[in-house]
């Protein structure tokens, strides 16, 4: 494994203006988040398609986590988890955008869970030290109604469902950005979520007409057409080698893995292991096996900062990790998923996950607990529950014990009013919920079809 001899270039950076008087330099850092986004499906994880030459140029120059996973597998919560550091059941964004209850009620008013105030975001930490902050979303979970606003000197969720829009916005504000020293700039592309369009020339066809076939070559197109955007928007902010890149996804998606096409209530691996890769200043590219999680990254950027570690932070600073390779140690992370009438968490300890699905008493259904080794049965077929019993039950009592002894600052969900285009865009994304009980609120059983053209929305 890598050990740094020398001090990495961002280090540097921070300390060759401490002198008397003198502000120490600050390197402009880029957060690149793609929704739906699965790690199998990019080449440097392996995948045989070429679906992201620019991003795998970076992962080259990069370290790249093997084992990222999310703290929930959909958008809201995960993202969360990203902005804040902290778990799904601390911070309490769990109630997103789904419009099945609104529809079915006939109301104007809407149920939603909203960042809380009172915990440090990403954006609000980037400017307390003087950065000018800068995002941009085109998915309507990651809009104001929810407060990812907070912390951003400008913010937009733009009305399109691809990422040019995206592109478009981050060229208007290039200049005002490249003169900002330094600079936060967050971007959230959601390009590989349904429905999926077959981008020409990317699409490859299938020799079926297999929905859950159709739909993945579809994926495949979108992540290959949304890869050439991301190289516009970097030669638009002239991201280079001194820029500390941070490149990750919220969650995967399915394509019949568990039986199933979307992101359904479930903790299986193609939802919950992400893309994730670090270009840090002066640190050689490499490749890393440590479980790491998004709560970690609020806790790094501090260190990497020189800022103290907040009282919230739920993750680990990977600053060790990254610099000098050293191992972070035996920890359990975790994850959570609720959807109506049931709620499933997850805790990996090394190679092994565990899940457990408890379900409201109104359901009577029998709590369903899972446990899988990732080096041996990576894509989660063969349940040990029975034979490892004195394992899962460890899994399962310190999961349980975390969750109970944690902060939580979530006030749990609030009424809002939402506009007629906010809510027909929300039904074409697929966030229109079942009538079950036990579905989720992201459910989306539906094959692929064309993406709407974009339309002014007024933002969300």
């Amino acid at each position: 494994m890598f050990r740094s001899q020398a001090a990495p270039l961002l280090t540097v950076l921070l300390l060759a203006g401490c002198g008397a008087g003198r502000e120490p330099e600050r390197p402009n850092v880029l957060v690149v988040l793609v929704d739906t986004l699965r790690a199998d499906r990019l080449p440097f994880y392996g995948y045989g398609g070429d679906t992201a030459p620019f991003l795998t140029s970076w992962a080259r120059r990069s370290v790249v986590f093997e084992r990222a996973w999310a703290a929930s597998s959909w958008t809201a919560p995960a993202t969360a988890s990203v902005f804040t550091g902290v778990y799904p059941h601390q911070h309490g964004v769990v109630v997103g955008m789904q419009v099945g209850k609104h529809l079915r009620n006939l109301t104007e008013e809407f149920e939603l869970s909203r960042l809380p105030d009172e915990l440090e975001t990403l954006p609000e930490f980037m400017r307390s030290l003087g950065y000018r902050t800068f995002g941009v979303a085109d998915n309507p979970n990651i809009g104001t109604e929810l407060g990812f606003e907070q912390g951003f000197e400008r913010f937009a969720c733009t009305p399109a469902v691809d990422s040019e829009r995206v592109t478009a916005t981050v060229r208007e504000w290039s200049a005002e950005i490249r003169a900002a020293q330094p600079w936060f700039v967050y971007l959230h592309f959601m390009d590989p979520h349904f429905p999926y369009e077959q981008h020409a020339p990317f699409y490859r066809a299938p020799d079926s007409e297999d929905p859950i076939e159709l739909a993945s070559a579809a994926y495949d197109s979108e992540i290959r057409f949304l890869d050439q955007e991301i190289e516009k928007v970097f030669s638009a902010l002239g991201v280079g080698e001194d820029t500390l890149i941070v490149f990750l996804a919220d969650h995967g998606e399915e394509f019949g893995d568990h039986g199933r096409l979307g992101h359904d209530p479930q903790l299986y691996s193609e939802l919950t292991r992400i893309p994730l890769f670090v270009h840090l200043p002066g640190v050689p590219p490499r490749r890393e096996r440590e479980n790491v999680s998004q709560v970690d990254l609020l806790p790094t950027l501090r260190d990497l900062q020189q800022a103290p570690r907040a009282e919230q932070d739920a993750g680990s600073s990977l600053r060790a990790l990254l610099e000098r390779g050293q191992p972070l140690g035996e920890r359990t992370l975790f994850g959570m998923r609720l959807g109506r009438g049931s709620i499933l968490r997850s805790a990996i300890r090394g190679d092994h996950k565990y899940i457990v699905t408890d379900f409201d008493e109104r359901l009577d259904k029998p709590q369903i607990r899972e446990l899988y080794d990732l080096a041996q049965d990576p894509h989660e077929k063969t349940n040990l529950i029975e034979r490892e019993a004195e394992l899962g039950a460890e899994l399962d009592a310190h999961l349980r014990t975390f969750e109970a002894g944690t902060t939580r600052w979530g006030s749990g969900a609030e009424a809002a009013i939402l506009g007629p285009e906010l809510l027909r865009r929300i039904q074409e994304l697929g966030y229109t919920g079942g009538d079950d009980d036990d579905v989720d609120d992201d459910d989306e059983h539906v094959p692929p079809r064309e993406k709407p053209a974009p339309q002014d929305s007024g933002g969300c």
